[in-house]
């Protein structure tokens, strides 16, 4: 009886060379779907939750969605076989001051948009903002992107489940 446990090691060592070669793809596209779907559950999902703080404008729809850009700039900047590295494009500004949280600075610039905005919407909130005496604006924190165990976890279940689907 002739014994093929090379030809079955050459196999397995092919599949788990293809396995090795597509997991980081498939990594990046789980995080960025990960991340995306903060915007939808309106918060951070981590160990525990972290729900964003609400919007004091009036009449804002959800928290981070009104446009949906920095959602759509979500997407893989680096991919090898080291490393993932997921993050937000590079014309998303404001991208950073959401996810960290901080201060900005009230310059006659903002004031005049302000001003703009009060005439072009004739809402007393653009107005008030224009007028008032604050030097700095309080921007919370509404973190989307980081590190997260939950992500972790998909993660492990993801190339665990891929692994099994590569070597049977």
């Amino acid at each position: 009886m002739p014994n093929n446990n090379a030809q079955e090691f050459d196999r397995l060592r092919t599949k788990y060379r293809n396995f090795q070669r597509t997991i980081p793809q498939k990594a990046a596209i789980t995080m960025v779907n990960f991340f995306k779907r903060n915007f939808k559950v309106g918060g951070f999902v981590d160990v525990p939750f972290q729900r964003w703080k609400k919007s004091t404008y009036p009449g804002a729809r959800a928290t981070m969605v009104r446009s949906g850009n920095t959602r759509r700039e979500i997407k893989k900047i680096q991919v090898s076989q080291s490393r993932v590295t997921v993050g937000i494009g590079n014309h998303n500004h404001y991208a950073k001051i959401h996810n960290e949280g901080g201060k900005i600075l009230i310059t006659p610039k903002i004031r005049r948009f302000f001003w703009a905005k009060y005439k072009e919407t004739g809402k007393e909130y653009w107005m008030w903002l224009a007028l008032t005496k604050k030097t700095h604006i309080e921007i919370p924190q509404r973190k989307f992107i980081g590190d997260s165990k939950a992500l972790e976890k998909t993660l492990d279940r993801m190339i665990v489940s891929e692994l099994k689907k590569a070597l049977l």
